[in-house]
């Protein structure tokens, strides 16, 4: 099976939205595009501060966990469809490495 493939964004803070990460996954049928606003990567991937390189770098190491709990939803998003991820979307699967 080949793994999707992916790309990260940092969104900084603006006006109106606190800061996120974008992960886009590419398809065959188009891409799905997820946002993961700032609390939720802080809650399931941990990184070590706030930091743009330290959240990415968190993030990168925690897309396979994710992809595999969203799977139904990045299926189920049509062609060009973004997803806003919530906590609770991801707390329906054991956090990664959860002995």
């Amino acid at each position: 099976m080949q793994q999707p493939q992916v790309d990260l964004r940092y969104i900084p803070r603006s006006e109106s939205a606190g800061p996120r990460v974008r992960l886009t996954v590419f398809r065959d049928k188009g891409s799905a595009i997820l946002d993961l606003g700032h609390t939720v990567v802080q809650e399931f991937c941990q990184p070590t501060s706030e930091s743009q390189i330290d959240v990415l770098q968190a993030f990168r190491e925690s897309v396979p966990d994710l992809l595999r709990i969203l799977n139904g939803v990045i299926a189920a998003t049509p062609p060009g469809g973004a997803v806003i991820v919530t906590s609770e979307m991801l707390k329906t699967q054991p956090k990664p490495n959860a002995a």
